[in-house]
């Protein structure tokens, strides 16, 4: 096709489609009339038609759901790893990654020249370390977990020592006055 073609092809598409437009235009205007004298009636398509839609809508939510929680994760994931002073291994991005501090700092605004700013370093902790206070929190929080669980069984023994002598001498009242009533209806 040469140039001019093209361009009265394309014009001629245009046209088709702006008369496309327009004819549905006056037959939705006829439709929409119809619709309001008469219900609109939905015909059933069957229960085996509902249940494989439902299927693939649930499969489709379900694949979207592990889609978004994967992306989110690999970006947590990228988010900590970048906090921390020692390399690490680098998990793949759902999509590239762009910050404003690498592109700064690689595009030449800071050539040195400090005007009495003072940059300042974001604190950052190596893996050891985070992993060193990670052990030592849990190994606490296992003392005190085991301390309040000793405490509890030392606190139920009690307790049952305490039921069992109250409910004994409960019992043993009531032994009491039932000789006492069998000894009064023999002498009476």
């Amino acid at each position: 096709f040469s140039v001019g073609e093209k361009r009265s092809l394309v014009s001629l598409v245009l046209i088709g489609s702006i008369l496309l437009m327009g004819l549905l235009l006056v037959h939705g205007k006829d439709y929409d009339r119809s619709s309001k004298d008469s219900p609109h009636v939905r015909h059933k398509r069957g229960i085996i038609w509902d249940f494989f839609q439902k299927m693939v809508i649930t499969k489709n939510l379900i694949v979207d759901q592990y889609t978004d929680t994967r992306n989110t994760l690999n970006d947590i994931y990228n988010v900590v790893n970048e906090q921390f002073s020692d390399p690490g291994p680098q998990k793949p991005t759902s999509s590239p990654r762009i910050t404003t501090e690498k592109n700064a700092l690689f595009s030449g605004e800071e050539t040195g020249n400090n005007s009495g700013e003072e940059t300042t370093t974001p604190f950052t902790i190596s893996r050891y370390e985070l992993g060193r206070i990670l052990g030592r929190n849990f190994r606490g929080i296992q003392k005190l977990a085991m301390k309040e669980f000793n405490t509890a069984l030392n606190a139920t023994s009690y307790n049952l020592a305490e039921y069992k002598a109250e409910a004994d001498k409960q019992f043993a009242n009531s032994l009491a006055v039932e000789k006492k009533n069998k000894l009064k209806s023999l002498k009476g």
